[in-house]
């Protein structure tokens, strides 16, 4: 049923450096695979003649033939039926897809899989930076990747019949460039044009910066396409509850705003038969619950209401599954890989742009003065490691001192940045965890002395003998726990803090106005990294709505290096250019790091059929699942106990 195959090398006459190791051997030792997979990433590309080609690969290598039966980690004969219940906490309110304002839908994101759309490419999740032909049967990729040339599939059709043509694929980016979240215009701002020649053929020019790579034609194919015949007489710049018309292969079945949402599969979906797509969209229906708590929806899980949850709580984690069904072996816990997407999955943004605030040393002291290790050992029993870094747990995080690499990128910015990034690794003040770091807060005192700011009258004055008010922005209790024992510390360091919980829609207008100190901020980079890093760090984005670049990052240098890391063309490149880029935002104290992020702890209601082995990268669910109902059937009704 699945079958390992030897990888499938498929190298242009001239295009691919040489290998670091043999591919073949790829599947004699399962544990030392990814370290093999990134050996590979040597490899560079370095092509005379562009020609059609049935995927991209970030590093030159495809492991799946243009004409693949199915994924090696998939089912193909998995059967088809069953209902996926999931908890979402977020009140959507918004079907328009890619807009920058309302709130959408789960289910539908701009770099993950789409349930609703299909974008031009889809990754696999047994390979790094490696991406098929979705939408797109095939594309066609200058040498220096200047342009890309798509031609779709003439089978490709939106849910109501209409052919996927070059007009859908032009329309699409024309909204997101005149209606998306800013973070995502900043993303495709590289984007010089489109061209289309036929119905089935359409070319992006972009703008020459200096030398790209895969990493951009990627950032387009993962972009669901929507029907510009459909939105020709709606107004895609606004919010609507009404359905829209898909591609992908669920549609929407019914949704009431603030209680469900239904998407059902579709059974004529045009890519049913592709081989990226056999053995996947297995479930009949995958439904939304809407609950405003997560107390809630954890407790509507133990009652068997919800089939999956995430669950990032340690306490939950470790003891809230202590029920009958865990020991009757009716619920089982697991962990996830999750290693194609990096980044911070919890962190506080510090807002650069208030003038009190401005100041790197204030920056350092408010990092200085969360105290970690308390945070981790009496909330979270160790749960989490310390995180030091933007692209933690992985070979791109900035360690020790810059490498020559490293340097040859810096040295021309000597001037604008910080001494320390030559001269010291980035390390922050360690506490024991039982009590106050007083190490830190003697350090953060010092820094803020420095700028003007001291203890006078119990609290923490400028010259003039103002005080120095500090908010920290959060949207639920959750969130609150996180940042409880913080102000605390911030307390003894003279500030004024305060806690403002506010519910989704005022949270949005304050992020909007940029009225807020600090915030609980997460992001996830793709491995290679795309155009999100643009969104994140790169000072195009800093003053418009929604903004992904919340701390309001604005330096030459982090421009220059977030593009360094988009035009790498190997690993080495890569990695001295992602070391670089953290080493200086580390520098910098753009953010208080909290939580990196790790292959995800989930818990669900053992009725699931899965291939035996997880892809290397990514635990590819819900596609690759499959309702078992023998499975099912020995489990107690929904509600009971």
């Amino acid at each position: 049923m699945w079958q390992s195959r030897a990888l499938w090398r498929k190298r242009r006459p001239g295009c691919f450096a040489g290998r670091l190791y043999d591919p073949a051997a790829r599947f004699e030792d399962r544990a030392i695979r990814p370290l093999l997979t990134l050996l590979a990433l040597g490899a560079t590309l370095a092509c005379a003649e562009p020609r059609w080609e049935h995927g991209i690969s970030f590093f030159g290598e495809f492991r799946y033939p243009p004409d693949l039966a199915h994924f090696d980690y998939v089912n193909p004969d998995a059967p088809k039926g069953g209902t996926l219940v999931r908890a979402t906490e977020v009140n959507w309110n918004s079907f328009t897809p890619l807009l920058g304002k309302g709130i959408p839908t789960p289910g539908m994101t701009v770099i993950y899989q789409s349930l609703l759309y299909d974008g031009l490419l889809m990754g696999s999740d047994d390979e790094l930076g490696t991406y098929y032909g979705n939408l797109a049967e095939a594309l066609m990729v200058a040498d220096d990747f200047t342009w890309v040339r798509f031609r779709l599939r003439p089978e490709a059709r939106f849910h109501d019949g209409m052919p996927v043509t070059a007009r859908d694929v032009a329309f699409t980016f024309d909204h997101i460039r005149d209606n998306s979240w800013a973070g995502v215009r900043a993303a495709f701002s590289m984007v010089a044009g489109t061209e289309i020649h036929n119905d089935r053929e359409v070319t992006f020019r972009f703008h020459d910066t200096g030398g790209l790579n895969a990493g951009v034609v990627i950032s387009l194919g993962k972009v669901p396409i929507i029907p510009e015949h459909y939105w020709r007489d709606r107004d895609v710049s606004g919010t609507t509850l009404t359905p829209p018309v898909g591609n992908g292969p669920y549609r929407v079945a019914r949704a009431e705003q603030a209680r469900f949402l239904l998407y059902e599969r579709v059974p004529d979906y045009w890519g049913r038969h592709l081989g990226i797509h056999r053995g996947r969209h297995n479930f009949d229906r995958i439904r939304y619950d809407y609950y405003r708590d997560g107390t809630v929806a954890r407790e509507a899980f133990r009652k068997g209401l919800v089939d999956y949850r995430p669950e990032r709580d340690p306490r939950y984690w470790k003891h809230g599954y202590d029920i009958p069904a865990l020991r009757e072996g009716w619920i089982v816990k697991r962990r996830h890989n999750y290693g194609m997407y990096i980044g911070i999955l919890a962190g506080l943004a510090i807002n650069s742009r208030r003038e009190r605030l401005a100041d790197l040393r204030v920056r350092e002291a408010l990092t200085l003065a969360y105290d970690f290790d308390w945070f981790n050992r009496v909330l979270n029993d160790h749960f989490h490691a310390r995180t030091e870094s933007y692209f933690p747990h992985t070979s791109f995080a900035a360690t020790g001192l810059p490498s020559d690499a490293e340097l040859a990128l810096l040295r021309p910015w000597r001037d604008t940045l910080p001494p320390r990034v030559f001269t010291q690794p980035f390390r922050l003040i360690r506490g024991d965890g039982f009590g106050r770091n007083r190490d830190a807060l003697l350090r953060a005192r010092e820094l803020l002395a420095e700028v003007g700011w001291e203890v006078r009258d119990g609290l923490l004055r400028n010259a003039r003998g103002e005080p120095f008010p500090l908010s920290i922005l959060a949207r639920s209790a959750g969130e609150v726990r996180l940042v409880t024992h913080y102000v605390d510390q911030l307390r003894f360091l003279g500030f004024q803090p305060k806690i403002r919980l506010v519910e989704t829609t005022q949270y949005v207008n304050l992020l909007n106005a940029f009225d807020f100190d600090l915030s609980l901020h997460a992001y996830g980079t793709a491995q290679p990294p795309t155009a999100e890093v643009i969104s994140y760090f790169h000072s195009g984005s800093i003053d418009r709505p929604l903004t992904a670049n919340r701390p309001g990052i604005d330096l030459p240098v982090v421009d220059d290096l977030v593009m360094r890391v988009l035009n790498a063309r190997s690993l080495p490149e890569l990695t001295a250019a992602q070391r670089a880029l953290d080493r200086v935002l580390l520098w910098n104290f753009y953010m208080i790091p909290l939580i990196g992020v790790e292959g995800p702890r989930v818990v669900y209601w053992d009725k699931f059929g899965r291939p035996p082995f997880d892809a290397e990268f990514r635990t590819s669910f819900p596609d690759a699942w499959w309702y078992d109902a023998e499975k099912a059937a020995r489990l107690p009704e929904p509600g009971a106990g």
